[in-house]
């Protein structure tokens, strides 16, 4: 039985965080032995896990930055694993570190976003990919990225997009906001620049201000304080309180998502978003910015609508559309939403692709 780790900082709410969560369960029930790592507390999906007979370690002494290399080295040569499996960009770096420290192992790292620019972080992270045995992006514009600017790790690349349980998001309800009544806005994400809070909030405003009648939910950790304070502040000068409101994230998201008119994710970029997958999986038309695999998910006017995520007019002309749609239409978009999804986001294709690599 093969022996695999899979490393991440922690188990906070994030679709990184999920993912590797979910991967960690498929490959314990196709045989493996696993066993997920942190070294930061935050144990949001370590239910999921214990309940799948995962096993599940916490390395405190791996919080120090000066200390984090040798202590995970010593605990990896410990026990030999067969496959390290690091997610998001600071396991990476430090499972590479590791790696080229020769300890043998197969080391699979996953890419979890687009890069935007090349900053020296970013820089450092592909000089030390070279380590890695497998590079894992999860979004096909990211893999055409480091093709195009590393073309020396091209043999490494494996895209392998997300996955999502389509038997556990799925649509239990026909019900659809009657016309005329508020329309429910549902966006799950993390509160931080990427995610394009402010222009959004902007643009709500502008519905608001055309009469469009709306109730926006967004259930996200405050990634980023500051810039949570400022968009709490602009909902205050925009009077909107009681329109656009923030949410803690929430265990039980299906049925915020069952009981949603519109997903919404305003990104300025993003890598293969899990949010929106989970979105058409429960048969929710999506409204998303037309970048990065966006585009790939989402069929502009078939399963929703696709914006210019720096216009906040575009965003807003968008939800207004939506609004002026009848309910035969909106049905529509529910059921293209279902059906595209089902076809996309196949778990078997998943772990099989992931199983081939380990």
């Amino acid at each position: 039985m093969k022996k695999v780790i899979c490393l991440i900082e922690d188990l906070n709410s994030g679709g990184a965080e999920r993912q590797l969560t979910g991967l960690a369960v498929l490959l314990k029930e196709a045989g493996y032995d696993v066993e997920v790592w942190t070294y930061y507390p935050g144990d949001f999906y370590l239910p999921t896990l214990l309940e799948a007979d995962v096993k599940y370690r916490y390395i405190r002494d791996a919080q120090s930055k000066v200390m984090r290399i040798p202590v995970l080295y010593n605990e990896l040569r410990k026990i030999s694993p067969d496959t390290v499996i690091a997610y998001l960009d600071t396991a990476c770096l430090v499972a590479c570190v590791i790696k080229a420290l020769r300890l043998k192992f197969n080391l699979i790292v996953s890419e979890r976003n687009t890069t935007q620019q090349l900053s020296f972080r970013e820089r450092i992270k592909f000089f030390l990919y070279r380590y890695a045995n497998h590079i894992v992006p999860n979004s096909y514009t990211q893999a055409e990225f480091i093709k195009e600017h590393y073309p020396r790790l091209s043999d490494k690349l494996t895209c392998i997009t997300n996955f999502v349980d389509i038997d556990k998001f799925k649509t239990e309800s026909e019900y659809i906001s009657p016309v005329g009544k508020p329309l429910r806005i549902l966006t799950v994400a993390r509160v931080m620049p990427q995610k394009n809070v402010l222009n959004y909030i902007h643009a709500i405003k502008k519905v608001v201000d055309r009469g469009g009648k709306i109730k926006v939910d967004w259930y996200g950790q405050a990634f980023d304080g500051s810039y949570y304070e400022q968009c709490r502040d602009m909902i205050k000068v925009y009077n909107m309180e009681d329109i656009f409101q923030f949410y803690p994230p929430e265990s039980d998201i299906i049925t915020k998502y069952q009981t949603a008119d519109l997903f919404c994710l305003p990104s300025y970029y993003e890598g293969f978003p899990n949010v929106v997958c989970e979105a058409m999986c429960c048969g929710l038309p999506i409204l998303c910015s037309n970048v990065c695999d966006n585009t790939m998910i989402v069929s502009n006017r078939q399963n929703g609508l696709l914006c210019d995520p720096h216009d906040s007019n575009d965003i807003a002309n968008k939800i207004i559309e939506f609004i002026d749609m009848g309910t035969v239409s909106r049905q529509k978009m529910k059921l293209l939403s279902r059906q595209r999804a089902v076809k996309i986001f196949s778990k078997e294709a998943f772990a099989c692709k992931w199983r081939y690599i380990i």
